[in-house]
């Protein structure tokens, strides 16, 4: 393959026909070349030799070093889903991404396959450790999306992970990792509740020394109030916060507070106690329901 005579060294003689192989294909993107121990003995080269040729075949941008793997053929073009701009790619790159990761042929063409038999989620599964706010999030995202949607606490699909097949489920970013875990290659989206702008401009409209009652059906969203009203006005305000369940002390608080925030579930029952001014308070905003849109017009994996 080499030889010691010419004006070429030894080394610039092994890199030449290495690249030679390269560009003409001989060599494939993604080919890991023999160690440098192998091709050594098989040239009866010293290993420096052809180590230096590898380190100028990786100056050049042809080979790429894989840490504890060895020496591979640079793939052209995107290395990577994230840098990938054309579907196609973005495909290729994925289905790689597995292969060199350990996945057999088998399995990826089993992924795939219920992948192509997939189907937009039939329902949205709202995630979270306690099942009042999944039960307030649901609500929110039935209505604002059109879409059947349910409540699930995370001990439920931990117990259950067939629960979430064709679904989408939705939960907080504290509880993805687990609910990822237990969905079993279902779809998962990451939401985050926020008070509505709403909530905002109703609490700034107030005069000092307002009274606030604030309404919930779950315990977890009844700190937002506080929060909020302290984070827009300070100490201005007295906020009462009060569980829906605890009917006897809101109702006695409604007709005289200067505001009332109720969530979704909560809202309709404090109408009727007559308050003199109700603000319905969504925690799903606008950008996450545009967002959910799209998510729910993406397929999800058929049941294994």
């Amino acid at each position: 393959m080499t030889s010691r005579k010419g004006g070429l060294s030894v080394r610039a003689q092994l890199a030449r026909q290495l690249q030679m192989k390269i560009l003409s294909g001989e060599l494939a993107p993604g080919q890991r070349l023999p160690s440098v121990r192998a091709l050594a003995r098989r040239l009866k080269l010293h290993a420096n030799t052809v180590s230096a040729a590898f380190t100028d075949l990786r100056r050049e941008g042809l080979v790429e070093q894989r840490p504890g793997s060895g020496v591979y053929v640079r793939r052209t073009g995107p290395r990577s889903v994230a840098e990938a701009d054309a579907l196609d790619e973005m495909i290729r790159q994925a289905l790689w991404t597995a292969f060199e990761r350990g996945y057999s042929g088998a399995a990826i063409r089993g992924a795939v396959l219920r992948w192509l038999r997939a189907a937009p989620p039939d329902r949205v599964v709202v995630v979270d450790a306690q099942l009042d706010l999944a039960e307030l999030v649901a609500h929110e995202a039935q209505r604002a999306l059109d879409v059947r949607a349910e409540a699930a606490s995370l001990a439920d699909v931990e117990g259950e992970p067939g629960r979430l097949a064709g679904a989408l489920a939705l939960t907080l970013p504290q509880y993805a990792e687990a609910v990822r875990r237990a969905a079993r290659g279902s779809a998962v989206e990451v939401v985050r509740l926020e008070p509505c702008d709403a909530a905002h401009e109703a609490i700034r409209a107030l005069p000092a020394g307002s009274v606030v009652l604030a309404v919930a059906h779950s315990a977890a969203v009844l700190p937002y109030a506080s929060v909020l009203a302290r984070g827009l006005r300070g100490d201005e305000l007295l906020v009462e916060p009060r569980l829906l369940a605890q009917a006897t002390a809101w109702k006695r608080l409604a007709p005289v507070a200067d505001l009332v925030l109720a969530d979704a579930l909560a809202a309709p029952v404090v109408r009727r106690a007559r308050p003199k001014r109700l603000c319905e308070v969504s925690l799903l905003l606008p950008p996450a329901v545009a967002r959910l849109k799209d998510v729910l017009g993406v397929v999800v994996p058929a049941p294994e």
